[in-house]
C-alpha cells in the first residue's frame, strides 16, 4: 500500500466495512476549497485538504481541472487497474498520484455536487439525499429532477408551486465566489441536464458548456485550456455513464467496465495529450467521483410493499436513499420500528436518531441549515451489509447497483492527479 494511501486511511474513521465521511481534510467537501487555494481565490466555508494531500501538489496553478466521473469508486478503480481493465490509469500511477478521499453523507449525487459547488458540507447547504421532505411545500421532493416524488414525467414541476432553484440554496455558488477573485469558472455538463433545476442552483457566476458526447466534451475542454488567458480558470466536467450503467447492471458489469475503458482512451488521447506544453506546465487535472457504489441484486425481502406492518408505523414513505433511509415515525413507535428491523433483518442495520446524526456530525460540521432538522427524519437506518437496501417507490425495482450508504465501496472515491 503506498504511504500516502496508508496515511489517509489511518486518518479516517473506519467501523468494520463502514467509513465515516471526512469533512476536515480528507473528503470531497475539501476539494473545491483546495481548488480555491490553488487558484488564489480566497477561502470557502469548508477547510482545505490535510497536509499529507497538500504535500503532493504545488501551491498555485493557472488552471485547475476537475473531471467528476459519477459513481466511480476508489475500490472499483483499483480493482479495474489490478485486473488490467484500466491500463491507462495503471500506467499513470507511475507519473501521477492516486489516493482515496471520502464522499459525503449521504453518498449521493445531488448532495455531493451541491457540496462541490458551494464548498460547504451537507448539513450547511441542506440538500440531503435523492429524495427529501421539504416542509415549506409540504411534500417529498426529488433533488435531481425538482419534482414531487409521486409525479412522473414532470421534471421541474416544483416551479408551479413557487419553487425557484436559484433561491433554494442558502450558500453562495462557487462561480460567484471565484468571480470576486478574478477566476473564471466553467462547467461542462451533458446537454440533457445542462439547464436542469439543480444546474441552475449550482452555476450562477459560471460559464455553462453543454455537450452531447465524450469527444464533444473533451475537445472543447482542450480548446478552452489551449486558448491563451491571463485569468486563472476553474474547469469542471461531469460524466455520468458509469453511474447510469451501474444502476442498471451492477458495479462490475462488463458494460460499466468497457464504457470506462472507452472514456479513458478518449480522455488521455483528446484532452491530456492534446494540451500545449505551456498549458501542461501550469495546469492540474484531477479525476474524482461523487460516490462509489455497491451491487444490490433484486430482493423482495427489501421491498416495503412486503412489510405493511412497518409502513403502518411511518407517517410517510422513507426519504433520502434506499441505502440510507430516513424514517419519519409515528409518535411513540420508534422502539417498535427498531424491533421490527431486528426481527426481520437481525443484525443488518444500525440506527441513529435525529439528534445522534447531528451529534456525530454525519452530515458535516459548521452552521446547520435552518431546515435541516425537518429534512433528516426521526430515525436513520444504516445498512451494515453492502447488498442491503429498502425499496419504496410504486414501480418495479430494476436497480442492480446503488449508493448512498457508508460502505467503503460507496464512501471512498479516487483523487487521481494526472501526471502532466
Amino acid at each position: 500500500m503506498p504511504l500516502i494511501e496508508a496515511e489517509i486511511l489511518r486518518a479516517l474513521e473506519v467501523r468494520g466495512e463502514l467509513v465515516m465521511p471526512s469533512y476536515d481534510g480528507f473528503g470531497l467537501a475539501n476539494l473545491t476549497p483546495t481548488a480555491a487555494s490553488w487558484l488564489g481565490a480566497g477561502e470557502l466555508p469548508s477547510p482545505i485538504f490535510g497536509q499529507p494531500i497538500l504535500d503532493q501538489f504545488k501551491d498555485r496553478y493557472q488552471n485547475v481541472v476537475i473531471i467528476l466521473a459519477d459513481a466511480l469508486g476508489y475500490n472499483q478503480l483499483k480493482h479495474l487497474m489490478e485486473e488490467g481493465r484500466a491500463p491507462l490509469w495503471k500506467q499513470q500511477t507511475e507519473r501521477g498520484k492516486l489516493f482515496p478521499i471520502t464522499s459525503i453523507s449521504p453518498s449521493t449525487t445531488a448532495t455531493a455536487l451541491t457540496t462541490i459547488w458551494t464548498g460547504t458540507a451537507p448539513n450547511q447547504h441542506g440538500v440531503i439525499g435523492y429524495e427529501m421532505w421539504y416542509k415549506d411545500l409540504g411534500l417529498v421532493m426529488n433533488n435531481i429532477l425538482h419534482t414531487p416524488i409521486t409525479y412522473r414525467g414532470d421534471v421541474g414541476g416544483l416551479s408551479r408551486a413557487g419553487f425557484e432553484p436559484t433561491r433554494f440554496m442558502s450558500q453562495v455558488p462557487l462561480g460567484q465566489r471565484f468571480a470576486n477573485h478574478g477566476v473564471e469558472s466553467h462547467a461542462f455538463l451533458p446537454a440533457s441536464i445542462a439547464n436542469s433545476g439543480l444546474s441552475q442552483m449550482h452555476l450562477p457566476g459560471s460559464t455553462l458548456h453543454a455537450f452531447s458526447t465524450e469527444s464533444d466534451m473533451l475537445l472543447n475542454m482542450r480548446d478552452l485550456l489551449n486558448q491563451p488567458s491571463r485569468r486563472r480558470r476553474f474547469i469542471y466536467a461531469y460524466w455520468s455513464d458509469v453511474d447510469s450503467l451501474m444502476h442498471r447492471y451492477g458495479t462490475y458489469n462488463d458494460r460499466v467496465t468497457e464504457q470506462f475503458f472507452d472514456f479513458s482512451n478518449a480522455f488521455f488521447r483528446l484532452l491530456v495529450n492534446g494540451l500545449d506544453a505551456s498549458v501542461r506546465q501550469n495546469s492540474l487535472i484531477l479525476l474524482t467521483a461523487d460516490h462509489g457504489s455497491v451491487e444490490t441484486p433484486t430482493n423482495r425481502h427489501f421491498d416495503m410493499a412486503n412489510h405493511p406492518e412497518l409502513t403502518s408505523m411511518l407517517t410517510l414513505p422513507p426519504t433520502c436513499e434506499g441505502r440510507l433511509p430516513f424514517l419519519y415515525v409515528k409518535q411513540g413507535r420508534v422502539e417498535a420500528v427498531k424491533a421490527y428491523f431486528e426481527h426481520v433483518w437481525s443484525g443488518e442495520y444500525e440506527f441513529l436518531t435525529r439528534k445522534q446524526v447531528l451529534d456525530t456530525k454525519l452530515l458535516g460540521n459548521g452552521q446547520d441549515h435552518p431546515d435541516l432538522l425537518n429534512r433528516i427524519g426521526d430515525l436513520v437506518a444504516i445498512p451494515l451489509k453492502p447488498g442491503n437496501y429498502l425499496w419504496w417507490p410504486d414501480r418495479p425495482n430494476m436497480m442492480m447497483g446503488r449508493h448512498g450508504g457508508l460502505h467503503a465501496d460507496e464512501m471512498l472515491v479516487p483523487l487521481f492527479a494526472v501526471g502532466m
